[in-house]
């Protein structure tokens, strides 16, 4: 007589049915194995088995021998990565130029094509994109092509987060070592933050990092993160007779620099973040983000997603380092 199922695992069977009916896994992409649902669920993996071929036998699975239990239908299948940048990232010299050079470069090492592109109405198509500095409600309409990565920028919340791999710095992190920094080298007794836009989140951790270490920094805020935009808060920020600055990005520590040729007052020692172009030629210690370590990861999730890997998205998230030059 055969062995009364309960109704814990009856459930299970129907749990597991929504959702490949449900549209919780993508068509032809993988099923879990037999141990990722024993282990998931807490059952044994002779029941998982059991059910899973049940399944399979009423027609919404299929397995290949050798390879694993798929669902229904064609999985997407990528060519390459498409670079979703902002146009000012077209100017030679600037720093989303750098980066767009530093990706390029990193997949043609890997064979990988990678295409430019600045318009985020267009189809994707058969890649994948990498967004950087741009707003990404258009990857909701990107249905036929689910999966994007996103550079330095936090993924919307809601069903598109597990589409959505992000590679990440740790702006909180970065403050801190600004402040630790500032601590070691000139023991600052009037240190002030001339901080980017108040709204960003990127700038307000960058600050409250750098206000673990000196809780009584003066914070003074740009309107947006440019250089132009930073000229007249900068000259402001001298007004206060710091002794140390700490700029939450390098056009801004740029700005600075420009006000302090202007003024007469003793300059301050100056601390940067970003370690932009601009940095090296300004000679400024500044908090470097991990760019090359950040487009290797990049490259990792593109090579992954490219090889069929339906994963729910992941946040990589780098800790930015110091760079030491003669402006501290």
């Amino acid at each position: 007589m055969p062995k009364v199922r309960t109704a814990k695992i009856a459930d299970l069977k129907e749990k597991l049915k929504q959702r490949i009916t449900g549209g919780y896994y993508l068509p032809g992409s993988r099923f879990p194995s037999n141990r990722e649902i024993a282990q998931r669920f807490d059952v044994s993996y002779q029941t998982a088995d059991n059910l899973i071929r049940e399944i399979v036998d009423e027609g919404l699975l299929h397995r290949i021998h050798g390879s694993g239990t798929y669902l229904l239908g064609e999985s997407f299948s990528y060519q390459g990565a498409r670079l979703i940048f902002p146009t000012r990232a077209r100017r030679k010299g600037s720093f989303g130029d750098l980066l767009k050079t530093r990706l390029h470069q990193a997949f043609a090492k890997a064979g990988i094509p990678l295409k430019s592109g600045w318009d985020k109405g267009k189809k994707l198509g058969p890649y994948i994109p990498i967004v950087w500095e741009q707003d990404v409600g258009f990857l909701k309409k990107q249905s036929h092509n689910p999966y994007a990565v996103l550079l330095n920028q936090t993924p919307p919340q809601g069903l598109i987060a597990s589409y959505i791999d992000a590679v990440l710095v740790d702006d909180f992190s970065g403050g801190m070592a600004a402040g630790e920094l500032a601590s070691e080298q000139c023991n600052p007794t009037q240190p002030v933050v001339l901080a980017g836009p108040q709204a960003d989140s990127r700038c307000q951790n960058r600050v409250q990092g750098f206000k673990r270490i000196h809780p009584k920094a003066k914070v003074i805020y740009a309107p947006t993160w440019f250089y132009r935009d930073g000229l007249p808060i900068a000259a402001q920020v001298l007004k206060l007779k710091p002794d140390l600055v700490f700029c939450a990005n390098d056009r801004l520590a740029q700005a600075l620099c420009t006000a302090i040729r202007k003024s007469r007052n003793q300059p301050p020692k100056i601390i940067g973040f970003d370690n932009a172009p601009i940095a090296e030629e300004l000679d400024l210690t500044t908090i470097a983000i991990p760019w090359n370590e950040m487009v290797e990861n990049v490259l990792d999730i593109i090579q992954k997603r490219m090889a069929g890997d339906n994963a729910t998205a992941s946040q990589r998230i780098l800790a930015p380092r110091p760079i030491r030059r003669k402006s501290l």
